[in-house]
C-alpha cells in the first residue's frame, strides 16, 4: 500500500449525541452527556464529488479532549457561536469510556435561560451535538475495505471535539450532508488515503494529450481560457460557444472544475446534478451554454450581446441610510453600526448636511452654518419633498426611538385585558358576546331532535385619536444638539403608553352603563361587594360571587379570578397575600390565593386607581376565559406615529405624534369590584 498525503482546510463538523436527564444534578446545574459512540455516519466530499463514510475513532490516542478539560469548550445553543448570549454553559469534564465519549456539563444560572435548563432537566430537550475538528484522516477505498462497504471509509484518527450544543434536531449522519458551517471555524486536515500501488510510470499507457505535469491542487481557482489539471489541459470560450478538451480529467478535478464554471456564469444550481450523473466537461459546458441562452430569450433576448445598465442599490439612498444609522446610534447607543453607518459616525448634524448637499450636486463651499442648516432642511430633491430628503431621515430616526421607548414601557392593562383585531376604520364596532350553547336534551329511540335558540348582547365603541405637535428647530441643529430630540421623542413614546393606561383603567373607575344599562359594577350583576377590607375573606368572597354567575341562558359558567388589581395604596397587602412565601398560622388560615395555590391570582398594581379610591380593588378573570375589557388600535398605526413637515412659519422641522386607541369593557361577568 502506498500513501499520498493532501492536507485541507476542513469546517467544523457535527454529530448526535444524548443526554442523561436522570443524572441532571439542581444543585450544581450538572448533567452527563455521550458526546460520541464513533459510530459511522454518511457524508459527501465537496472536493472530489463523492459520497463516503465518516468513522471516528475513540480512543485516548485518536480524541485530543484538550479543549474540553481546559475550560474553554463552551455548551452552545444550536451551535450558534458568534453571540455571547447563545452560551448556556461550559463543560466541566470529559473522558473516554471504552468506545464512548462521556462528558460533564454545567449549565448557566442566568433567568434568561431558565425555561431552557428546566426542560434538560425533565427530559423534554434531550438532543446534543458536538462540534469537532478533523486533523487527520485515514481514507480507505471502498474496494480495500474489508467490511464489503461500496463507499470510501475516512476514519478520523486525530480529532478534537470543540464545543457541545442543545439542538432541537440534532445532526443525521445518514443525510450524508456537512452542517454549513462559516469556513472560519475549522481546522487544516490531513487526508491520507490507502490505495493500491500503481504500476511504473513506464508501464503507464499515455493518455491522448495528456502531459507529465503534477495535478493541481483541488479546488484552485480556474481562469476563462486554459486549465491545466489532473493531467488534462482543456480550453474554453463560452462567449463563442467554443470548447476544446485535450483529455478526460479525474473525478475529482472534474468535479472542482464544473462547479467553478457553473459558479462563474451564474448558474451554480446545475453543478450538483452535473456532477452526480457524471457528465463531461465537455457536455457540462454545452449544458451551461443552453441555460444561458434560455435566460437571455425570457429575458427578451440579445443579453449577452448588448450592454445594459442595472441600478442594483442608488447611492443616495445607501448614504441616507448610513447617516440615519448614525444619528440612531448617538440618541441610542445600543444601535448597532455597520460599515455604511460609521462613516458618518465622526461627523455632526451639519457636517453629515453638507455631505448630503454635495451628493446631491449642491455646492456649499463657503456657506455660513445657518444657511447650511436651512438648506438642509428644505433641500427638496426632485422639486418635491419625499422619503430621500434629510427632513425625512429625522422622521425615521424619531419613530425607531419612539417605538424602542414604547415598547420599553408596557403598561399594566397589557397583563389582564384583551387585545382585540385591530379596527378597520373609525366608525362605531359592535362587540357581540354569545351564550353558551343551550342545554342538551335526551333523545328517545327513533325520536327528534329539538331545536335550541342562542342570545347574545352587544357593546359599541369605535377608535380615537390622541395626539401633540412639537418642533426641532434650526437652533437645535446648528448647535448639534440630539439630546433634546432623543428625550422629546422618548418623552412621546412615555406619554403614548400613559394615555393607554389611563383608557383602559378609566373602564373600571368610571364604572359606566353597560348595553343593558347598568353600570359596570352593579348589584345587579352580581359583581359588587361593599364593606370589604383586601383580605383572605373578602378575596373568597369574590371568588365566590365570581363563580356564580350566568351565561346568558343561566347557564354556568364556572368563573375564576386569574388577577387581583389594586391602587399603589394596597400593594404590600396584595403582595403579602398572593407570595408563595406564605405560611398560615392554623390550618383555616390556607390561603389558595398565592402563588402556586389551585386558585393563584396574579397581582397587578395600578397607581392610576389611586386617584379614584386608595381602598377599593378589583379581580379579574383569564381575558381567554371571558371577555372583559379589551383594547385595540387602528389598523396599519398599531402604536404612536410620528409624521414630519418643515415649516415655513416655524423655523424647523413639526412633528406630530399620532396615536389611535380604543378600550372598552363589554362584559361584567369576569369583573369584580369591592370597596372598603
Amino acid at each position: 500500500m502506498t500513501q499520498t498525503q493532501q492536507t485541507r482546510f476542513l469546517p467544523t463538523q457535527q454529530r448526535a449525541a444524548t443526554i442523561a436527564p436522570s443524572t441532571y444534578n439542581a444543585q450544581t446545574r450538572s448533567v452527563e452527556v455521550v458526546w460520541t459512540t464513533g459510530a459511522r455516519g454518511r457524508r459527501f466530499d465537496f472536493w472530489t464529488g463523492q459520497a463516503y463514510e465518516e468513522e471516528l475513532v475513540v480512543s485516548s490516542e485518536a480524541v485530543d479532549l484538550s479543549r474540553l478539560n481546559n475550560g474553554q469548550a463552551p455548551v452552545l445553543n444550536t451551535h450558534d457561536a458568534y453571540e455571547l448570549e447563545n452560551v448556556i454553559g461550559v463543560v466541566e469534564r470529559a473522558w473516554i469510556d471504552g468506545t464512548e465519549g462521556r462528558a460533564t456539563v454545567r449549565l448557566s444560572d442566568r433567568e434568561d435561560i431558565a425555561g431552557l435548563v428546566r426542560d434538560i432537566e425533565t427530559g423534554i430537550i434531550k438532543n446534543i451535538s458536538v462540534g469537532y475538528n478533523v486533523r487527520k484522516y485515514e481514507i480507505i477505498s471502498a474496494a480495500n475495505r474489508p467490511d464489503g462497504g461500496t463507499l470510501p471509509l475516512y476514519r478520523a484518527v486525530d480529532w478534537q471535539p470543540a464545543e457541545l450544543s442543545f439542538v432541537p434536531i440534532p445532526f443525521d449522519a445518514a443525510t450524508g450532508t456537512r452542517a454549513a458551517t462559516s469556513a472560519e471555524r475549522g481546522s487544516e486536515c490531513a487526508f491520507i488515503p490507502q490505495q493500491a500501488t500503481q504500476p511504473a510510470a513506464s508501464q503507464q499507457t499515455p493518455t491522448v494529450g495528456a502531459t507529465a505535469e503534477t495535478p493541481t491542487e483541488k479546488g484552485r481557482s480556474m481562469s476563462d481560457e486554459t486549465i491545466a489539471a489532473g493531467g488534462t489541459t482543456y480550453t474554453s470560450d463560452l462567449a463563442n460557444g467554443k470548447f476544446t478538451l485535450t483529455a478526460a480529467p479525474a473525478t475529482d478535478t472534474r468535479a472542482a472544475y464544473i462547479a467553478d464554471l457553473c459558479a462563474r456564469h451564474g448558474v451554480p444550481q446545475l453543478a450538483a446534478g452535473m456532477i452526480r450523473a457524471g457528465t463531461s466537461t465537455a457536455d457540462a459546458g454545452l449544458q451551461v451554454l443552453a441555460e444561458l441562452a434560455r435566460r437571455d430569450a425570457a429575458s427578451g433576448g440579445h443579453r449577452n450581446v448588448t450592454p445594459r445598465i442595472e441600478t442594483v442599490q442608488d447611492e443616495m439612498q445607501v448614504r441616507l441610510a448610513g447617516i440615519e444609522q448614525a444619528i440612531l446610534h448617538r440618541v441610542s447607543v445600543g444601535t448597532q453600526l455597520d460599515d455604511n453607518g460609521r462613516r458618518f459616525r465622526g461627523m455632526s448634524l451639519l457636517e453629515m448636511g453638507r455631505s448630503f448637499l454635495e451628493a446631491h450636486g449642491q455646492r456649499t463651499e463657503g456657506m455660513d452654518r445657518l444657511t447650511l442648516a436651512s438648506r438642509m432642511l428644505h433641500f427638496r430633491s426632485g422639486g418635491m419633498m419625499g422619503t430621500s430628503d434629510f427632513s425625512s431621515l429625522f422622521a425615521n430616526v424619531a419613530n425607531k426611538r419612539l417605538r424602542a421607548a414604547y415598547d420599553e414601557n408596557a403598561g399594566t392593562y397589557a397583563l389582564w385585558a384583551r387585545r382585540a383585531p385591530n379596527a378597520p376604520d373609525f366608525k362605531s364596532m359592535n362587540v357581540v358576546q354569545l351564550a353558551g350553547a343551550p342545554d342538551l336534551l335526551q333523545t328517545n329511540e327513533a325520536g327528534e331532535f329539538r331545536y335550541g335558540s342562542m342570545s347574545d348582547g352587544a357593546e359599541t365603541y369605535a377608535v380615537l385619536t390622541y395626539g401633540r405637535i412639537v418642533t426641532l428647530t434650526r437652533q437645535a441643529i446648528i448647535n448639534d444638539d440630539l439630546r433634546a430630540f432623543e428625550r422629546l421623542v422618548t418623552a412621546f413614546g412615555f406619554a403614548a403608553r400613559r394615555l393607554e393606561n389611563r383608557t383602559v383603567y378609566s373602564q373600571l373607575t368610571a364604572n359606566a352603563a353597560l348595553a343593558d344599562g347598568t353600570a359596570l359594577f352593579h348589584a345587579n350583576h352580581s359583581n359588587l361587594i361593599t364593606s370589604s377590607a383586601l383580605a383572605i375573606a373578602t378575596l373568597g368572597a369574590g371568588r365566590t360571587a365570581m363563580r356564580l354567575q350566568k351565561g346568558l341562558q343561566s347557564e354556568e359558567l364556572n368563573l375564576a379570578p386569574a388577577f387581583l388589581i389594586v391602587p399603589a395604596t394596597l400593594e404590600q397587602t396584595a403582595y403579602n397575600l398572593t407570595s408563595a412565601n406564605y405560611v398560615p398560622s392554623t390550618k383555616a388560615e390556607i390561603n389558595e390565593f398565592r402563588a402556586g395555590g389551585r386558585t393563584a391570582v396574579t397581582p397587578v398594581v395600578e397607581p392610576v386607581l389611586d386617584a379614584n379610591s386608595t381602598s377599593a380593588w378589583y379581580l379579574a378573570a383569564s381575558s381567554a376565559q371571558v371577555d372583559t375589557v379589551e383594547y385595540c388600535y387602528l389598523d396599519g398605526a398599531e402604536g404612536p406615529v410620528i409624521e414630519s413637515e418643515v415649516g415655513f412659519e416655524t423655523d424647523g422641522v413639526s412633528y406630530k405624534c399620532r396615536l389611535d386607541f380604543a378600550a372598552k369593557a363589554v362584559d361584567y361577568r369576569g369583573l369584580l369590584k369591592a370597596t372598603a
